[in-house]
């Protein structure tokens, strides 16, 4: 710790330290007085300005004709001001303000800029004044004396000066006063600056949020702070004279106070969390923090202990515990903490050899719900909801919400599957009933998929995958119903993923090829068009028909893109088999509900009309039934888009999906296709025959033309020509064939 300065006979420089037979008795007296007085100010306590301005008045009193200044560096160590000049006016001290050290700076600029004192008798003629000679006019100084005034540190803080209004050369008489004023000057400065740095430090003990608590270099309690008396209850008479063993909550052994001291002796500081007991004896967590102190021989002479309450941080770190790794919205735990339950009932069950079910479950029709109620309802229904399930368990197993309406169960310690049924159809019976909530009875249901192990895998990633394949199944089979795992899931999985990865594959590289189907009329038996059919050349498959991909391209969107290349590639064909003398043939091309949904279909084949040049009326867009069943409005709108542009417009496998006079009403349709399962039978059954027989009359009323699909013998033509069939497509005629065999096919025709 830092030993406050003093100021003694023996801090001053002393007659004793100079030849004092070179002084009069009177000028020994004088300097002896001059010492004395201000010691007793300073004895008295007085306030350190009321010091150096005694100096100086007294100094002034012992040298005739002069005034004394005491100037100090600023913060940049770039210029000197006055710090006090009881003799000057404030208008005067402004003008000295702001010297700057320099070899012309005056006698006080000089002693900075040279680090020494410096005797001016002449300050007129003297060189060293040549920067401010003005002011020596001004202020009418003949001589000036100037003296260093010293850091505790030993480095120049300032100056200590005696300007005098005549000529003259400092005696030893006056050279003793300056270094008598500049020695006690600095002493004064630095216990000033000491007791500041004194002050400061009892406003922050006194002050301090944290508590303080001071020994001495054997444990002994000196002081604490009033912050310490709030925390733990002790008052500084409670705990002076004492050691820190009073505060010991019994909750650390020796051992760990062992270790503390040690890591201070040799690190000089330890900080850490600690438990110590209150003056009420409650225990409680504390960050504390003890550092040594050592004196100016290097010994240590005091410990000081800072100590903060951290109840509250415990409080609020539980909290965020329990809230990481919890739903904030119905408590249950999070994905991360039920895969760690999973991960250790498995390692129990494999022990045991017993079972355990995983349990996907997801509302059914929630967001109807939560869409007519409102979120803030529905988030209070989803708490519900997790209740009703939370009650249906055992104690032994787990429960999460995996996001929105979904969530994931693990029943623990199971026999076999039936005692998993037995609990499943329990949570789909609860989940069913109804109850009363917001003035409504509200009901609802719930698809579950359940995963076991260790059948169906024996970690969290494939049981949670196998358990929501299951239940993505038990949704496709009605709702409010549960389907266990299944090997063909997995199968069916991996073939869609499969399927998803290399139809975007075949995008890029180009994988797809159109072949062409010939369309023959029944009046002229001629080819008058074409039905465009995809194809995939599989890199390790081979040849893939539309059936094998169409129906995943649509699930994953990519039936967009697909549907884009199928338009312009037959238009494109098109163009070129005329450009290659062919007859001008109707180009037949299957369009999907998604690029309906998607809205910019009539752009796609403006696109491809304009780049391929092919005549609008040449182009036929076929048209599922289940099309029609979309936004009628926005279907409406498309489609007069489409028939503006000349596009003509067939409903395919007619028949087979939601027939209605209606529609065919409404839309502007061209022809219609009869579904080839109607053909195939045509000879033998006869609700068939008369089916295909109705279309066509039916069709011929409302002025649409007529073909029929898959016709594969002579007596499937003559009844479709008995019917009075406008044209035909099949294997009797030709497979769908590559662009060039196709034209061929129509050469050789």
């Amino acid at each position: 710790m830092s030993v406050q300065p003093t100021i003694s006979a023996s801090s001053v420089p002393h007659l004793n330290h100079l030849d004092s037979g070179q002084l009069s008795i009177e000028e020994q007296n004088q300097l002896l007085k001059l010492q004395r007085a201000i010691l007793e100010s300073v004895a008295r306590g007085a306030d350190h300005m009321e010091v150096i301005n005694q100096i100086c008045r007294l100094e002034e009193s012992l040298l005739s004709n002069a005034f004394s200044s005491v100037m100090l560096l600023d913060e940049h160590n770039q210029q000197l001001n006055v710090y006090a000049a009881p003799s000057l006016s404030p208008e005067q001290i402004g003008k000295i303000n702001g010297l700057r050290p320099s070899p012309g700076g005056g006698s006080c600029g000089n002693v900075i800029y040279q680090q020494k004192v410096q005797y001016v008798s002449n300050t007129l003629t003297d060189e060293r004044w040549e920067d401010i000679r003005h002011l020596a006019h001004e202020f009418d100084v003949k001589a000036c004396w100037s003296i260093p005034i010293f850091s505790a540190e030993n480095k120049v803080i300032g100056t200590f000066a005696l300007s005098s209004f005549e000529h003259r050369e400092p005696s030893l008489f006056h050279r003793m006063l300056l270094e008598i004023g500049s020695s006690i000057i600095g002493i004064v400065l630095n216990r000033n600056k000491y007791q500041e740095s004194l002050r400061q430090f009892e406003k922050v003990f006194e002050g301090s949020e944290q508590g303080i608590m001071v020994t001495d270099a054997r444990h002994v309690i000196l002081s604490v702070n009033p912050a310490f008396t709030k925390m733990l209850g002790f008052t500084l008479d409670d705990v002076k004279g004492k050691t820190p063993k009073v505060l010991s909550s019994g909750l650390h052994d020796a051992g760990f106070y062992r270790n503390l001291w040690e890591s201070v002796d040799h690190f000089g500081h330890w900080r850490g969390e600690i438990w110590n007991r209150r003056k009420n004896g409650e225990v409680f967590p504390e960050w504390i923090s003890i550092s040594e102190v050592k004196n100016a021989s290097g010994e240590v002479s005091h410990y000081v202990g800072t100590f903060s309450d951290i109840s509250d941080l415990k409080s609020a770190q539980k909290e965020i515990q329990y809230l990481s790794s919890h739903d904030a919205l119905t408590g249950l735990p999070d994905i991360t903490l039920f895969r760690d339950r999973l991960e250790n009932a498995i390692s129990i069950a494999a022990a045991a050899n017993h079972n355990i079910g995983l349990l996907a479950l997801n509302l059914d029709n929630f967001k109807f719900l939560n869409d007519s109620l409102g979120y803030a309802s529905g988030d209070k229904l989803l708490r519900l909801f997790a209740e009703r399930l939370k009650a249906c368990l055992r104690e032994t197993d787990s429960i999460c919400r995996h996001g929105g309406d979904e969530f994931i169960i693990l029943l623990n310690n199971m026999q076999d599957d039936d005692s998993i049924s037995y609990i499943v159809d329990t949570l789909l019976n609860e989940i069913s009933s109804p109850f009363a909530f917001a003035g409504s009875n509200i009901s609802t249901s719930c698809s579950i998929g359940v995963a076991v192990y260790p059948t169906d895998g024996n970690d969290f990633e494939k049981l949670f995958g196998r358990a929501r394949k299951a239940m993505s199944q038990a949704k496709e089979e009605g709702r409010n119903t549960a389907r266990f795992f299944t090997e063909k899931l997995n199968t069916d999985s991996l073939h869609y993923l499969n399927i998803a990865y290399g139809l975007r594959e075949a995008l890029a590289h180009h994988q797809f090829e159109l072949h062409y189907q010939p369309q023959i009329s029944l009046n002229s038996a001629q080819v008058i068009g074409a039905e465009a059919l995809i194809r995939w050349h599989h890199p390790q498959n081979g040849l893939q028909p539309p059936a094998q991909f169409i129906s995943i391209a649509e699930q994953t969107g990519l039936i967009v893109e697909i549907g884009e290349w199928v338009i312009e590639e037959a238009c494109r064909q098109a163009m070129e088999w005329q450009k290659n003398g062919l007859p001008a043939l109707s180009m037949a091309v299957n369009v999907s509900a998604v690029q309906f949904r998607r809205g910019n279909l009539a752009k796609v084949i403006i696109k491809a009309l304009e780049k391929t040049g092919l005549n609008p009326q040449l182009l036929e867009l076929e048209l599922t039934e289940s099309i029609l069943l979309e936004d009628i409005d926005h279907l409406l709108a498309q489609l007069d888009t489409l028939k503006k542009l000349g596009v003509k417009l067939a409903i395919d496998d007619f028949g087979t999906g939601y027939s209605s006079l209606a529609y065919l009403k409404k839309f502007n349709i061209d022809r219609l296709k009869i579904d080839q399962s109607f053909v195939r039978d045509i000879n033998t059954d006869p609700n068939d025959a008369a089916i295909v027989r109705a279309i066509v009359q039916m069709a011929h009323t409302l002025n649409l033309d007529v073909i029929a699909e898959g016709v594969e013998d002579e007596a499937m033509l003559k009844h479709l020509r008995d019917c009075g069939c406008d044209e035909v497509q099949g294997y009797l005629f030709s497979r769908p064939l590559p662009a060039a065999d196709f034209a061929r096919f129509i050469q050789t025709s």
